[in-house]
């Protein structure tokens, strides 16, 4: 009898730790896919918050699926900004910084417009430029443009002429669509009153485009180029002591003062000459006279003394 019992409540037992084992693995499969679906969905959130915070658009399109029909945004229109400046320099030669503003100018693509160099005072010389840079060189030009010399009163200003930019683009358009229009209505017209009709109305249109075009290409010109406004002046002499301005550039100015003397002889002797060449024949003429008369003078005074034409004077009795 107890070895039967004792068979079955072994067999009993087994079943029920196999039957608890089996609930065990199941849960476990369980909760190993709960807390795999937990850490795929915190894993996709980190990385839509990660995407917005540095506006990762790649973040973004990895975490969301596309959708049809989904439009891409717009791009930002294109604003058209005239833009102008001006300043100061103080420098201690005029003639050399203008020289190189000009290549500075030059080698940013840009053209002098304007320029004047003038003595402001004794000794001492002043500039006016006016300068055209290219738009996209506007502030890095007028920072060159303070290294050249002691700064001040510098302005930067801009305006923004898109709507006229915009508005004049379209009504050009706009008319050169009704000059095309107005062409095929005149390709079409029966009669001479309906031609001259048209054609008074294509010149008119032609009329607008050409003025509506020379003012859209002067605002072209004023957007792509920058107008600057430089003036320049020298540092002024310090007349608590001897300066040294006078001597400046002293065996240049010998030099240059040597050769216009050279050049001014050169030009008298020439123009002295070419004045004897003109007036040679009338010389000859004058000097022939001359000799015509002083003979004749000379042959009255003969006659008057008694003495003969090539003789000599009679001896005194």
């Amino acid at each position: 009898m107890f070895p039967g019992k004792r068979s079955k409540s072994s067999l009993y037992l087994l079943f029920i730790l196999i039957f608890l084992w089996a609930i065990a693995v199941t849960g476990c499969s369980a909760t190993s896919d709960e807390m795999s679906a937990d850490f795929t969905e915190e894993l996709s959130t980190n990385a839509a918050e990660e995407g917005g915070e540095t506006g990762g658009e790649d973040a973004v399109r990895s975490t969301a699926p596309n959708q049809a029909g989904e439009k891409n945004a717009s791009p930002a229109k294109p604003r058209f900004i005239i833009y102008t400046g001006s300043l100061e320099l103080t420098v201690r030669d005029t003639r050399k910084t203008v020289e190189e503003i000009r290549q500075i100018t030059a080698g940013e693509g840009g053209l002098v417009s304007e320029s004047r160099i003038y003595e402001s005072q004794k000794g001492q010389f002043a500039a006016d430029l006016s300068l055209r840079i290219p738009e996209t060189r506007f502030d890095d030009f007028i920072a060159q443009l303070e290294e050249l010399g002691e700064a001040a009163n510098v302005r930067k200003s801009s305006e923004d002429v898109t709507l006229s930019y915009l508005d004049l683009e379209t009504r050009i358009k706009n008319l050169k669509t009704s000059e095309k229009r107005l062409l095929e209505i005149l390709a079409e017209a029966g009669t001479v009153e309906e031609i001259l009709t048209v054609e008074q109305e294509i010149s008119r249109v032609r009329g607008e485009i050409e003025a509506m075009t020379a003012e859209f290409t002067y605002l072209q010109d004023q957007v792509s180029f920058s107008t600057i406004d430089v003036f320049i002046g020298e540092e002024a002499i310090d007349t608590g002591g001897v300066s040294q301005k006078p001597f400046a550039h002293i065996g240049k100015r010998m030099k240059e003062a040597l050769f216009q003397s050279i050049n001014f002889v050169s030009t008298a002797v020439a123009f002295a000459l070419v004045a004897l060449a003109t007036l040679l024949p009338v010389l000859v003429v004058l000097a022939l006279v001359t000799l015509v008369v002083i003979w004749m003078v000379r042959a009255i005074r003969r006659r008057k003394s008694g003495v003969p034409p090539g003789g000599q004077p009679p001896a005194a009795g």
